[in-house]
């Protein structure tokens, strides 16, 4: 059979499965049936419903001019096909040519089209998330909540982010008269996607309008009543605002989890293709059967140097999806590139705002007609002395001689077409990350520059800089970090190991000691918690207990920290952490009477040590008589942890070995109790839950019962001490907290940079090889990351060690990142702001005995062992 045979026998049998049943999933359907392919056509969709248009949900649906149910995307024909909606993709099999289904089906294909597109980045504290008030806009659902929320005329909304979304909202809002405070990280509005040009116009647009615009601070946590309701939110500079309704606006995450066994080149940026819209797989090869489109699809263009580009518009969708299934039912000759230049929209407080390329692509902008401050202008951005984009307010029809001149490589800056030319035309720089933003996360090498002959290599990456090209840095350096001389100051050597971004050591792991690589390695999910990943893993450390999440993958991680978690907090739980803040200030003021009288007070012993152990007690709901035992148990766990087999007798070891065998006995004892006796405990809340995720096994809760009261313990004991010790080293700030209680909030996110509770996280496992700042660590290696290190970066913070608690933009590594993000931080938080404030008000003029005090021996879990004070006159 010919070539043109099959192709003929597939278009009349074969089987398409296209996963995303959204805009371009459906546009690609019907133009498949356009092409003439009468095969089986199957749409798989995680959403319930058919297929809406999503741009209205922020405008339209949000204003009330449209109904949420109203948004249907017109049907331009029948497409004839079997629709699976309400259940995801949860993996790809390319080598039997099926898709899994998340309820355990499979849907065997010949061809598939990927076009599963994003989904709203949520807030980053699940238990803040789930107030009643809290809000994402994406789905239809999410706009109709928001909708009513609006309606019934709440006193404020927070917007948090002041991208298109967030300024289309906010622009809603006071549509309807509605208060609303916009709270924005970078310097203005829009500055991200169009620079700061267009950003500064954006901002006064935005305050002309009523808008209580708030740029270059962060929404540091949001607050809820014991009702569970949003009601307040607290910013990184130490204001509040209080609203009814707040709105995360901080973009999206592609839908490529499902992917991530399939051997796909996909991942945090998408899935890297063609310009044909044919997936690529790891090794760069094009794969035949797979292609993909949408905001999920990352393609090369050529009128941008060939650069890996995803697009979140509505066009691109479009043209991306019949490009797609053009090139699925056609021969190899006939196949075309997807080369449409990119076209976006946004109308916002009365302006309507279009561009046309890709903005991001330039290195200066010129407004080429009209005036900024009428709000009717064209900007033209180029890069390299050719124009590469234009963004127009109220003047798009002059957006197709743009597109004209992006297509034709003009010369930059371009003529004014119009007799509105402005005074001042001359170039400025365009101020926001240049056409590497465009690469993040990918290497391309292009091996011919004809774009129909070219082979594209893709492989995963992180950020690379100029400069930071390093292969192996200095042992010694990490041995001396470890020594215990080191552990008063470990920052000087910490700075020394920055020099070296990304060190081999001579064992074969890899230590990474910088900001930007920190965090992009803690949120890269080729990188695995588990232990037994590593090319030589460790024997278990506990023999028969079940391991905690912290030390899992997705899924099972996700499953079970999203099961914890709905007890950690509103809307399930809304009394259950909120609820302890009188418990707090009762259990600190109690720690306190204790040694009020004394000249002479250990932090340690007398008052953090025993604190965490007595409030993670009440949340579980211990009963009163056991605490006593688990104080003990946890004094001998923690004692082994820094055993140390040279000096320390092997009893220290061995009663740590018993107190975990006894503590997780009483704790499936304390749990089997509970069930069929619901309570206000967690560990009776999770032994009767049958959730969305089922219900957890004993062992799974006794498990992170257990992490609850070793690591939270770990971290607040140090967290207290770090801070009461950086306090009586800066007695200015002490004497300010005294002064300003409010000021603690700051304080304690400072604290959590400049002194943090935990240094280092001693491993993460390379599930395949990656490659950090050029270095490529093998697939198996061991990496340690020190996250004290990133938290003094000078790349990330100015004056990084210098204690502020005033510092803005203060997005530290104490409680790390990602998906891994600490689980108790909220409540580990709390705990310490209410400590170092009752600390500081009651104590009588404190004052250190000893500087620098002892230490623990651990260089991973860092703190004094003792702290030793002195109070009233001296």
């Amino acid at each position: 059979m010919t070539s043109a045979d099959d192709l003929r026998a597939f278009k009349r049998d074969g089987r398409i499965v296209v996963v995303g049943a959204s805009l371009a999933g459906l546009r690609a359907a019907e133009a498949l049936r356009d092409e003439g392919f009468t095969g089986s056509l199957t749409m798989i969709g995680d959403e319930l419903g058919e297929p809406y248009d999503r741009p209205p949900l922020s405008k339209q649906v949000l204003t009330g001019w449209v109904p949420a149910g109203g948004t249907a995307l017109p049907r331009r024909r029948d497409i004839d096909a079997e629709w699976l909606l309400g259940v995801p993709a949860s993996g790809l099999d390319l080598a039997t040519h099926h898709v899994r289904l998340a309820d355990g089906r499979e849907v065997p294909f010949d061809r598939v089209l990927i076009s599963t597109g994003v989904r709203a980045r949520p807030w980053f504290v699940e238990s803040e998330a789930a107030l009643d008030g809290v809000f994402v806009v994406r789905t239809r659902e999410h706009a109709e909540s928001l909708q009513r929320a609006l309606a019934a005329g709440p006193s404020r909304v927070l917007v948090i982010g002041a991208g298109f979304t967030g300024s289309e909202i906010a622009s809603v809002c006071r549509e309807r008269d509605i208060p609303v405070t916009v709270a924005e990280l970078a310097p203005a509005p829009l500055v991200g996607a169009l620079g700061a040009m267009i950003g500064e116009v954006a901002a006064d647009m935005q305050r002309a309008h009523g808008v209580d615009l708030r740029c270059g601070v962060e929404v540091a946590r949001l607050e809820g009543d014991a009702q569970g309701r949003f009601r307040r939110a607290h910013f990184d500079d130490g204001s509040t605002v209080d609203a009814d309704v707040a709105v995360v606006a901080l973009g999206s995450i592609r839908n490529t989890e499902w992917l991530r066994e399939s051997g796909l080149a996909a991942g945090t940026w998408g899935i890297t293709c063609d310009t044909g819209c044919r997936a690529l797989d790891l090794n760069g090869h094009v794969t035949d059967d797979v292609f993909a489109a949408g905001d999920v699809a990352r393609c090369p263009n050529p009128l941008y140097e060939d650069r890996l580009i995803s697009l979140e518009h509505w066009a691109n969708a479009v043209e991306q999806a019949e490009v797609a299934a053009h090139n699925m039912v056609s021969a190899r000759a006939d196949r075309r590139p997807h080369l449409s230049i990119p076209l976006f929209w946004s109308i916002q407080f009365g302006v309507n705002i279009k561009s046309v390329g890709v903005p991001t692509f330039a290195d200066e902008v010129v407004v080429t007609q009209g005036s900024p401050d009428d709000h009717r202008f064209v900007t033209a951005y180029g890069y390299r002395g050719r124009v590469t984009a234009a963004v127009s307010f109220n003047n798009g029809k002059w957006l197709d001689h743009y597109r004209r001149l992006i297509e034709t490589a003009a010369p930059f800056p371009p003529p004014c077409p119009t007799p509105d030319q402005p005074a001042d035309r001359k170039p400025v720089p365009v101020d926001f990350p240049g056409p590497a933003l465009l690469a993040q996360g990918a290497t391309v090498v292009v091996a011919d520059h004809d774009p129909g002959e070219r082979r594209v290599t893709a492989v995963h990456r992180h950020r690379p800089e100029e400069g930071r090209t390093t292969t192996t840095g200095t042992p010694g350096t990490l041995q001396r970090i470890f020594d215990y001389s080191a552990r008063a100051d470990p920052y000087p050597l910490y700075a020394e190991l920055r020099k070296t971004p990304v060190a081999r050591q001579e064992d074969g792991s890899y230590v990474i000691s910088t900001y930007r690589e920190i965090t992009d390695v803690l949120n890269d999910p080729h990188l695995s918690s588990d232990l037994g990943n590593l090319s030589r893993p460790p024997p278990p450390p506990e023999e028969g207990a079940t391991s905690t999440f912290i030390h899992m993958d997705a899924p099972e991680h996700d499953r079970l920290r999203r099961m914890a978690t709905r007890h950690f907090g509103p809307p399930h739980t809304p009394g259950l952490v909120t609820g302890l803040e009188g418990f707090l200030t009762a259990a600190v003021g109690s720690l306190i009477d204790d040694v009020a009288g004394r000249e002479q007070i250990d932090i340690v012993d007398d008052f953090a040590f025993p604190l965490p152990v007595n409030v993670t007690c009440r949340l579980l709901g211990v009963p009163r008589e056991d605490e006593p035992r688990f104080h003990l148990w946890v004094n001998d766990i923690m004692n082994s942890i820094d055993y140390n087999p040279e000096t320390d007798p092997k009893e220290k070891l061995d009663k740590g070995v018993q107190a975990r065998k006894d503590l997780r006995q009483c704790l499936g004892e304390l749990v089997e109790q509970c069930h069929g006796r619901p309570g206000d405990g967690l560990l009776s809340r999770l032994a009767n839950d049958d959730g969305p995720d089922g219900r957890m096994a004993d062992a799974e809760i006794v498990a992170t019962a257990r992490l609850l009261l070793v690591a939270g313990h770990e971290t607040v004991v140090n967290l207290i001490a770090n801070g009461m010790l950086t306090l009586l080293r800066h007695p200015q700030v002490l004497q300010r907290l005294r002064d300003e209680p409010d000021l603690v909030v700051p304080l304690v996110e400072e604290l959590l940079r400049y002194e943090p509770p935990v240094h280092i996280i001693p491993w993460r496992v390379a599930y395949s090889d990656v490659t950090v700042a050029d270095t490529v660590i093998p697939q198996g290696s061991q990496i340690m990351l020190m996250l004290a290190s990133g938290s003094r970066d000078p790349k990330r913070f100015h004056d990084p060690d210098r204690f502020d608690p005033d510092r803005h933009d203060n997005q530290h590594l104490g409680f790390g990142s990602g998906i891994h993000l600490c689980f108790g931080g909220p409540l580990a938080r709390r705990e310490t702001q209410i400590a170092l404030s009752e600390l500081v008000r009651r104590l009588d003029r404190p004052r250190l005995v000893a500087d620098p005090p002892p230490y623990r021996p651990s260089p991973v879990l860092r703190g004094p062992i003792h702290l030793d004070i002195e109070q009233g006159h001296g």
